[in-house]
């Protein structure tokens, strides 16, 4: 129980992905059915509006006839989805997941929505991908969802509503399900995108009715059989499985006129005329959604299963339904004939749960844990269910499959169970800090630490696995809320010296520390870090988990570097990796938001801030960590200063410090204070920018260099506004120090362009140029422009004197300085876009329509279009690629 499980592609994982899979197409039917021609116009002509329901009880023929037009659809070339919903689909995640795969399988490029089985992703990030997806596509579509009613919880019926209601008009949505589902129904029709088809228009008309049991349309006993059945399509089945069997000459009896009660006989019947080896096998395999023919041999014991599921299937073609997928078949029972066969089943209790433990265990071995919990609780097996659990591999399982897997997990687990396993508990832990509860997560770990001695008392006899795991999570939620400390390498270590022969941990150290280097500037070591983490990951077989999120850390450090080229062509090789089978899409929010960074450290363009922000709302509450919140938000800071002034800059800073204290990350703090005492002092708030500048760390062993970067920059600007020149300069010199040995280019040019200004002020004009030269010198390579522009008309003029005198290189670069300088607006132009107007434009770019610009901003589609009215009359264009190219140039 104490040994660690690597995840690797395996057997077992294939088998998972084949489980998935299957549910992805309408099950075969065996025998001839009649077409549902009623049922299928309707559909045709439901399809005008965004939504159809199809309601109706088991055995009311939803499957067969939307089966039936999945059919027709695929033949008329329209792109039909497929997608039987499982219960154990409940977590939203997962639903959208199965959502995208289904669309994927249908022939629609999903893009990022299709993100590999690795981590975790934001729901409003996954449903934009798969709408943005689906309005790049040109052609009609339509996805149905059988089984609507396994999954309808409140978090899926949100994303459903939210789905409905943002759909492209040339995509249909069908869920089929044996209830009325909660969403919003009566909203959605009365804006007339719904259409129901319930259970009345889901009777066998006379017509088919006849067609279905190959009598003559004027058969004496139709009207009979009609008035017993009520057109119910599966009682109608029965009685022709029934006659066929008892002969025509057999009358049905009578009946208290309720249908269920003739079509609860003629299950009864149908599997009494069965032999007795077709009755015990369908009764020992009633419990199971899918039946695998190796499912079936474990839990029976027996080498038959596969044979005997085709037989019975030829003997009952439409109660037994068959699926597969590569080349793999699995057999569904009907409902109505599942339920009749679990009743026999419950009558032997001790040989019902032998098959829910034997289920349990193999399904257990094929990765699909959240199905093998339910049938040890099925079973009422606690002590194997706490056995099994008490030894989860729940890091490997989050590695491979992702938070929602841990969720569906814990939905399944009795709370009794959770409340017993201290492991268990650190897996709903790491789930809830995935959804962005990071002070919640934390508390809840440390109390788990202090109920079990420090992680070392576990119950189910893990303690050496349950120390580990609790020491790592540890280290890892430290890092994430509190940043960089001196003693991270000392965690680091306690955690490496609990996993000698566990290489999975090794590289959770060093991706660890690939951080905490990142966030102190240390850059050489992080580089370093990488290709340690690099050789673990492909040493464990799972490079290919790894890699992309090592590419991020490639970009961040180059980007950190100040090496934007290298930064921008590893974004940009990261981009490129969507097409090859999937990205998740934090990682491509991390490529093009270090893109966008780039272009206004080089451009100074508001368009590039957007673009920021587009790629900084992609992440979720949980995937964002100091070094997205540190690139992004003084770009986005800066630029709400340019359009708005000092109130729209510190509303922004206000708003994030809200969100950010509520998820309970502490180590963006000092950041945002230093961006608001930079912004209050060039609002002319001296002494406000000063109390908050005077109370901010600087130590270089703690702080990260991003921040710490803002911190001098603050204190340097303070004190030259106080006329403290000198405490000014040795700041600026401190900037320029710790960028020249950290290799922080960046910062060394700031730290040039603020001396040039102190030494300014001075009066000392030789080395003031000597300092603004310097800082040309070292950023005209990499095209850097923004730490000159930034400063404004103060710098301007002492680069118009250095201009002559500056090689040719570093002379245009210079001129570049000055164009930019000259352009920058004093305040905002009428016509400038403002900053609604710029949000929608550079979500344009992203390729989004209004419909789904409005879903992301919270606005109505109306409101998008005024607002698009307004853009391309001050950018004097006429359409969207004219308008996403003129504010490019801004």
């Amino acid at each position: 129980m104490n040994e660690v499980v690597e995840p690797r592609e395996t057997e077992p994982t294939g088998a998972r992905e084949r489980a998935s899979r299957r549910r992805l197409r309408p099950p075969v039917q065996r025998a001839h059915l009649a077409e549902r021609a009623l049922v299928l116009r309707s559909l045709d002509v439901a399809r005008a509006g965004k939504l159809t329901i199809v309601v109706g009880p088991r055995g009311y023929g939803k499957s067969t006839a939307l089966g039936q037009w999945w059919h027709r659809l695929s033949a008329q070339g329209i792109a039909a989805a497929w997608y039987t919903a499982s219960d154990l689909d409940r977590e939203p995640d997962v639903f959208l997941e199965m959502i995208a795969r289904a669309l994927s399988a249908a022939g629609i490029e999903m893009g990022d929505a299709m993100r590999p089985k690795t981590g975790d992703s934001p729901l409003a990030i996954m449903l934009d991908a798969i709408l943005l997806q689906l309005d790049r596509d040109p052609r009609p579509i339509v996805l149905i969802i059988d089984d609507f009613d396994r999954v309808d919880h409140p978090g899926v019926a949100r994303l459903v509503e939210e789905m409905a209601d943002a759909l492209p008009d040339r995509v249909h949505l069908v869920l089929a399900t044996r209830r009325k589902p909660s969403l919003a129904v009566s909203v959605l029709r009365t804006q007339g995108i719904v259409r129901i088809i319930d259970p009345a228009e889901l009777r066998l008309s006379d017509a088919e009715l006849a067609a279905a049991l190959g009598l003559p349309a004027d058969a004496p006993e139709l009207a009979a059989i009609a008035e017993q059945t009520e057109g119910w399509p599966v009682a109608v089945q029965l009685y022709r499985l029934w006659r066929g069997r008892m002969g025509d000459s057999v009358r049905m009896p009578r009946f208290s006129g309720q249908v269920d009660e003739v079509a609860d006989y003629l299950a009864e019947q149908v599997f009494g005329m069965l032999p007795e080896h077709f009755q015990t096998l369908l009764t020992d395999l009633a419990p199971f959604d899918y039946v695998e023919a190796s499912l079936a041999d474990h839990v029976r014991d027996r080498r038959d299963s596969a044979a005997l599921l085709e037989e019975v299937e030829a003997e009952l073609p439409t109660l037994v339904q068959r699926t597969e997928y590569e080349g793999e078949p699995a057999w569904r029972l009907h409902p109505l004939l599942s339920d009749y066969a679990q009743a026999r089943l419950s009558r032997s209790p001790d040989h019902a749960a032998r098959l829910h433990r034997r289920a349990a265990d193999w399904l257990w071995r094929q990765q699909r844990y959240a199905a093998s919990v339910r049938h040890y609780d099925l079973a009422g097996d606690r002590a194997t269910m706490v056995e099994t659990l008490g030894g989860i591999p729940f890091i490997s399982i989050f590695l491979a499959y992702g938070a929602g897997e841990l969720r569906a997990i814990l939905r399944e687990t009795p709370p009794e169970v959770l409340e017993a396993l201290p492991r268990l508990q650190l897996m709903a832990a790491l789930a809830h800090f995935k959804a962005g509860h990071f002070g919640e997560a934390s508390n809840w770990l440390h109390r788990i630490g202090q109920s079990t001695g420090g992680f070392l008392d576990d119950p189910s006899g893990c303690g050496k696995q349950l120390e580990l795991e609790g020491r790592a999570l540890d280290l890892l939620f430290e890092c994430y809320i509190n940043g960089t400390k001196p003693t991270r390498e000392a965690e680091v270590e306690a955690v490496r010296a609990l996993a000698p022969d566990a290489p999975l941990f090794w590289a959770w150290c060093e991706n660890t520390m690939i951080v905490m280097y990142q966030m102190r500037g240390d850059l050489h070591a992080a580089r370093q870090s990488v290709i340690r983490t690099r050789d673990t990951y492909q040493a464990l077989g799972i490079l290919p988990f790894a890699e992309q999120h090592l590419m991020t850390h490639d970009v961040l450090v180059a980007f950190a570097h100040g090496s934007l080229r290298a930064a921008s062509e590893f974004a940009a090789a990261t981009l490129r990796r969507r097409g090859t089978g999937g990205i998740e899409p934090t990682v491509t929010a991390t490529a093009r938001m270090a893109i966008a960074a780039i272009d206004y450290l080089r451009h100074y363009r508001e368009s590039a801030a957007d673009l920021v922000r587009v790629a900084f709302d992609q992440f979720g509450a949980g995937e964002a960590w100091y070094d997205q919140y540190a690139i992004s938000w003084p770009v986005i800071a800066d630029v709400a200063w340019r359009r708005s002034g000092l109130p729209a800059a510190l509303r922004l800073i206000a708003e994030l410090r809200t969100r950010l204290d509520n998820q309970g990350l502490l180590c963006v703090g000092d950041l945002l204070k230093a961006l608001e005492a930079i912004y209050r002092l060039r609002g002319g708030g001296i002494d406000g920018a000063e109390a908050i500048a005077r109370t901010l760390p600087v130590d270089a062993d703690h702080v990260p260099w991003r921040t710490r970067d803002l911190v001098l920059q603050a204190r340097v600007l303070v004190d030259l506004a106080r006329g403290r020149v000198a405490a000014a300069g040795d700041g600026a010199r401190t900037m320029i120090e710790e960028g020249r040995t950290g290799e922080r280019l960046v910062t060394m040019v700031k730290g040039y362009v603020l001396l040039a200004l102190v030494r300014d002020r001075l009066g000392d004009e030789a080395g003031a140029d000597e300092a603004m030269a310097a800082a040309v010198h070292h950023a005209f390579a990499e095209e850097i422009l923004s730490p000159f522009v930034e400063e404004g008309s103060p710098v301007r003029v002492v680069v118009e004197r250095i201009l002559g005198a500056a090689p040719p290189l570093e002379q245009q670069h210079a001129e570049t300085i000055l164009r930019a300088l000259k352009a920058k607006p004093q305040y905002l132009s009428p016509d400038a876009l403002n900053e609604r107007e710029s949000e929608i434009v550079a979500h344009l770019a992203d390729g989004a329509s209004n419909k789904l610009i409005a879903r992301r901003l919270g606005l109505t589609e109306n409101t998008i279009k005024f607002h698009l009215k307004k853009v391309y009359a001050k950018l004097g264009v006429s359409s969207r690629k004219g308008a996403v190219a003129r504010a490019q140039e801004k």
